[in-house]
């Protein structure tokens, strides 16, 4: 049996809230399978709740629902005929009431006015009440518009906004922690392929093996269970234009970050692709837009996706659609010649992320408030860290493989001939320079050179102490 691992600080949220005198209205969503409603109801135990699943079915069919539901809560079902019968007897009752709406946005298909109505009890009644409205929500864009868009009748009520995010490298080692004894190698393969989605970890647990490689065959290939999946969530979150974002996500998967190479792989106009991507920046956060943490422009923002299950379901899987029909075996192939490159980007990510748990926990022996990736015409540097106050500045190389001596040498002189390109207070900064690998010989020979150097057996500590503090 897997616990309810690590929605700790969400929960404290919620527990602020919900001791509160007065009403809210608290939004939680995010992507489909991340956790939502199982926050919800962990959040609800021991409390006076109304549970209501929003189906798209007849309004008559959901009131048999609201009428179960408030039965359940308040030890005597009520006749419900309307939605103003409901929100009559929800603001009738003078104990505090959970009234948790799932699925929050089906309600626009099942009645186009029924936000109107809400707006309406809302602010007859929300001054007098200390009733907590808990809405989940799983189309991103759709409930940002339905609490965001000034042009909406629920815009600005919302008492917060809660937008649930997938796990990071850590919490997702723990909650798979329950089902394998596992090694930070196979761990951080693991999460290059099913990122930090609750749904898909436990998937991963349940039916797949301690080689991550193995379940994911088993998931995508043999059983077919996620084959589809990136499709099924997207095409419902997109709509009729889904084929443009499919296919501008397929581009910035297969490594086509700017405006220009999406529009060249795709064949979009600049104009149309401009307008997708803001669309996945801002109204769907499937895609992230960075800039160079130092010295950047306007024009060199790179697009990359957020989600590491979508990135790789994009890169292989919606690529290859057509071959895993036809010959599943070659396809299976085909992903394994392209795999390490893409572990090799995704670790890049997971680099970042280790770096910022030990500067959260002060496992470092320097601060930095700034972190982030650095590009100029042709050159890179993966990771850049700043403390703006001090004015120093960390560049780290990350490598997803095992580094000797002469390896580790070359990777410094051209580190260090990149930073020099780096235009941030050459003359007065400090500068550092570090390493992050699968694993790297004579680290400590390398420290006491003054270099910061990090493999994989630095990251154990970190999900020792998160996997037991869980």
């Amino acid at each position: 049996m897997v616990c309810f691992i690590n929605r700790k600080n969400e929960i404290r949220i919620l527990e602020d809230i919900y001791r509160s005198s007065s009403s809210s209205l608290v939004v939680i969503y995010g992507r489909r399978r991340v956790g939502k409603t199982e926050l919800s109801r962990e959040f609800i135990k021991e409390k006076k709740a109304v549970y209501i699943f929003i189906e798209i079915k007849p309004e008559t069919l959901i009131f048999k629902d609201l009428e179960e539901s408030l039965g359940e809560a308040l030890k005597i079902i009520p006749r419900i005929d309307s939605w103003d019968d409901f929100f009559n007897l929800i603001f009738e009752q003078k104990e505090k009431l959970i009234i948790l709406f799932d699925e929050f946005q089906n309600l626009s298909k099942v009645n186009p006015g029924i936000f109107s109505k809400i707006q309406k009890y809302w602010d007859l009644n929300h001054n007098e009440s200390q009733h907590m409205f808990l809405i989940i929500g799983s189309y991103v864009g759709m409930i940002k518009k339905i609490f965001k868009d000034t042009k909406e009748p629920l815009f600005g009520r919302a008492t917060m906004l809660f937008n649930l995010k997938p796990f990071n490298f850590f919490d997702s080692y723990a909650f798979l922690s329950a089902f394998f004894d596992l090694e930070t190698e196979e761990a951080s393969r693991f999460y290059f392929i099913f990122g930090g989605v609750p749904k898909y970890l436990l998937l991963a647990g349940q039916m797949g093996t301690c080689d991550p490689v193995e379940t994911f065959k088993r998931l995508f290939i043999d059983t077919k269970i996620l084959t589809e999946e990136g499709k099924n969530i997207l095409t419902l979150e997109f709509g009729s234009e889904h084929r443009s974002y499919f296919s501008i996500l397929e581009a910035i998967s297969s490594g086509n970050a700017t405006p220009k190479e999406i529009s060249d792989y795709t064949g979009l106009q600049p104009g149309a692709v401009s307008k997708y991507l803001h669309e996945l920046v801002n109204n769907y956060e499937i895609v992230i837009g960075e800039k160079p943490v130092i010295m950047s422009r306007a024009r060199d923002t790179r697009y990359f996706l957020l989600d590491n299950f979508f990135n790789f379901w994009f890169r292989f899987i919606y690529r290859n659609s057509r071959l895993l029909e036809i010959n599943p075996e070659k396809a299976f192939e085909l992903i394994m010649k392209d795999i390490n490159s893409y572990f090799g980007k995704a670790f890049e990510k997971l680099a970042a992320e280790f770096l910022i748990e030990m500067n959260r926990k002060g496992s470092l022996h320097f601060e930095f408030m700034d972190i982030g990736k650095w590009w100029h015409k042709n050159e890179e540097i993966d990771i850049i860290t700043l403390n703006r106050e001090k004015k120093e500045i960390s560049f780290f190389e990350c490598k997803w493989s095992s580094l000797n001596n002469k390896e580790v040498e070359i990777i410094f002189t051209e580190l260090k001939r990149k930073a020099a390109l780096v235009k941030w207070h050459n003359s007065k900064r400090k500068e550092r320079f570090g390493i992050i690998a699968k694993d790297i010989k004579n680290k400590e020979k390398l420290k006491s050179m003054g270099y910061l150097v990090f493999d994989l057996r630095d990251f154990a500590p970190f999900l020792l102490r998160r996997n037991e503090s869980r």
